[in-house]
């Protein structure tokens, strides 16, 4: 599987990148809605930034990749500048930027101490930088025993991301590159499985590079098994000011 984890199952509740901003404002915020909310106005860098879906949330926004074919998305939809490069080596001006933002992003890179210095190099003093990472809460009785069936399924105790131990604790990578974490915000958010087609949309934004093809088909017949309803995804997201 590839990293399609950008693509997150979170319209909830009930949100649509397709609809306008008054229908987005009926339907309530998207994970990305959130990631992008009460950052200062200026040029804001989103550090794996995949398809660009925070892009119309963001003015002044420019997005950074290692993935051609996610950069590829994101040009097809309008969604730019991007650029493709590494998180640990941006090709930014230091203190140049006003803020950054890593959604589902940090706990995929191998190195995230460079890519978080990084960070403080390309903002300004006192520049606001947003993290989007999984969670492990807030879930309902009914979300716990879904997701235990299905990692079972994939034969997993848990999503095989690189760097758990960022999404478990971003606290310290971002107060060794000088960071102080002003906020720590934990939400559900709501998957509305309506059938195959979502069913499907929601094991393909999972992160499952190395579980192999067979599993991955058994997570797809467990989940268009499972029946119609609604499947929480817990997020977490972090706000932090460079204090140097």
């Amino acid at each position: 599987m590839g990293r399609l984890r950008r693509a997150l199952p979170c319209r909830s509740p009930r949100g649509d990148r397709s609809a306008t901003g008054a229908q987005r404002r009926r339907r309530g915020p998207t994970a990305y809605d959130w990631v992008s909310e009460d950052l200062p106005d200026g040029r804001v860098v989103d550090v794996g930034c995949g398809s660009g879906p925070t892009q119309p949330m963001v003015s002044g926004w420019v997005g950074v990749d290692r993935s051609r074919p996610e950069l590829e998305v994101a040009r097809r939809h309008g969604r730019g500048p991007v650029v493709r490069a590494s998180a640990a080596a941006l090709p930014v001006r230091d203190r140049s930027v006003d803020a950054a933002m890593a959604a589902m992003s940090l706990m995929v890179i191998k190195d995230p101490a460079s890519a978080v210095a990084e960070l403080a190099r390309v903002l300004r003093p006192g520049g606001i930088v947003q993290v989007l990472l999984p969670a492990d809460r807030p879930l309902t009785v009914t979300d716990r025993a879904r997701y235990g069936l299905l990692l079972a399924v994939l034969g997993r105790r848990a999503l095989p991301f690189p760097r758990p131990d960022v999404a478990a604790a971003p606290g310290p990578w971002l107060a060794a590159a000088g960071f102080a974490v002003v906020a720590d915000e934990r939400r559900r958010f709501r998957f509305a499985v309506t059938g195959r087609a979502d069913a499907d949309l929601f094991i393909d934004s999972l992160y499952l590079p190395n579980v192999g093809a067979r599993r991955v088909g058994l997570a797809r017949a467990f989940m268009r098994s499972s029946g119609h309803g609604e499947i929480g995804v817990p997020l977490r997201r972090v706000t932090a000011r460079l204090t140097r």
